[in-house]
């Protein structure tokens, strides 16, 4: 049985971690299975935005290190570095990313939160990064996801203290993008996830281009232009232009956009 559950329906795949009997522990043979599905699913042109999530109450207690330690005593190189693997082939997938947390998400697994675009986070949610209490860095590039979401000193304070925090702490640092009540998480994702996928599909592939080329340092603003005229050539997101004035310009919303 396969570690990862995965379904596409209406645009919209959810990978579920499936070990729910250990917190849906990152194992070695779990990374590399959401190393192959990120590739499948990249390449996927219908599928528009990826669900990260874990079966269970838990979204994931992070690296199963028995495991890992059974399979770094035959290939020590290869699987060190599955988690930075698993975790670049999240963040660059063209689609879309949430990650919907509740319960535990610990050491790895808040590494590969991080990497995706939106993190909902559920009133229960419990975090920390306990590597280095493990005696390892933190690993899998999960510093300059880190660093980048809540900057230098609170990541060292997290990373070097080992401390625990929750949801509130989760949202006032930029981890988080919002707090929902467990109870409500799945349905409140699920509906995020809709309202994206009916968004014409060259501004969503142009929106994860612009955040991608942030994160890495190549953001160029003079690429808008072109990203603009491309849109209003787009069939879909042109019939989104009408649909949008249709519904609100000319009924006098002439709120901002």
């Amino acid at each position: 049985m396969p570690d990862i559950k995965l379904a596409i329906e209406d645009g919209i795949a959810h990978v579920r971690f499936d070990r729910p009997t250990v917190f849906n522990a990152l194992s070695p043979r779990l990374l590399q299975e959401l190393i192959d599905l990120c590739t499948d699913i990249a390449a996927n042109d219908a599928c528009r935005v990826v669900v990260l999530e874990g079966v269970g109450e838990h979204f994931s207690a992070g690296a199963d290190l028995p495991k890992f330690m059974q399979d770094l005593e035959s290939d020590p190189q290869a699987t060190a570095d599955l988690g930075r693997r698993a975790t670049d082939s999240l963040a660059a997938l063209p689609q879309i990313t949430i990650a919907a947390v509740q319960g535990y998400c610990v050491g790895g697994a808040l590494v590969l939160a991080a990497a995706c675009d939106i993190r909902l986070v559920a009133d229960d949610s419990r975090f920390f990064i306990p590597e280095l209490d493990a005696g390892i860095p933190l690993a899998w590039g999960g510093m300059g996801h880190l660093v980048r979401l809540v900057g230098e000193s609170l990541a060292a304070d997290l990373v070097l203290s080992c401390r625990h925090f929750g949801a509130d702490d989760a949202l006032q640092s930029g981890f988080a993008s919002r707090i929902i009540a467990a109870a409500d998480l799945r349905a409140e994702t699920e509906s995020l996830a809709q309202s994206i996928a009916h968004k014409a599909q060259i501004v969503l592939r142009t929106t994860k281009q612009q955040l991608n080329s942030i994160r890495n340092g190549t953001f160029d603003a003079s690429k808008d232009a072109h990203a603009m005229l491309a849109a209003l050539a787009d069939p879909d997101a042109r019939q989104a232009s009408l649909n949008y004035v249709r519904n609100n310009i000319h009924k006098g919303d002439r709120r901002q956009r």
